[in-house]
């Protein structure tokens, strides 16, 4: 079964860091290089792993303005957690995310709410 974790903060600078609450075994994550898309909670979900699991980072709407900057500024994306000092970079957000956009754009079968949110809070990649 996997492990879901949502995103409790997104800071803008050099790089977009997206913080969560503590993740048992964090450290010995692994990136999955992967994204879902959770279209009945407005939430696009980043893939980790570990040994025995999947781990889902959950990236729900409010934090998609953070996102879309990122993506057209190409800002690296870090995900961490406030206890540890150990981070990833989140290597394959920027592809995964901009198919994933690319897929959802004019496509209803994501939903009415998922595409109308998409289309609003990624202008840039919703032509």
């Amino acid at each position: 079964m996997a492990i879901r974790h949502n995103i409790k903060q997104a800071e803008i600078g050099e790089q977009l860091t997206l913080s969560i609450e503590k993740g048992e075994g964090f450290s010995e994550w692994k990136d999955g290089s992967r994204m879902l898309v959770d279209s009945d909670q407005l939430s696009f979900i980043y893939v980790m792993e570990t040994e025995d699991d999947l781990v889902y980072i959950s990236l729900p709407e409010q934090f998609w303005g953070q996102l879309s900057e990122a993506l057209s500024k190409e800002l690296p994306v870090v995900l961490k957690t406030a206890e540890e000092d150990h981070s990833f970079e989140l290597s394959a957000l920027h592809s995964e995310l901009s198919y994933l956009l690319e897929n959802i754009k004019g496509n209803s079968n994501y939903g009415d709410n998922m595409l109308e949110a998409v289309e609003r809070l990624f202008p840039a990649n919703s032509k």
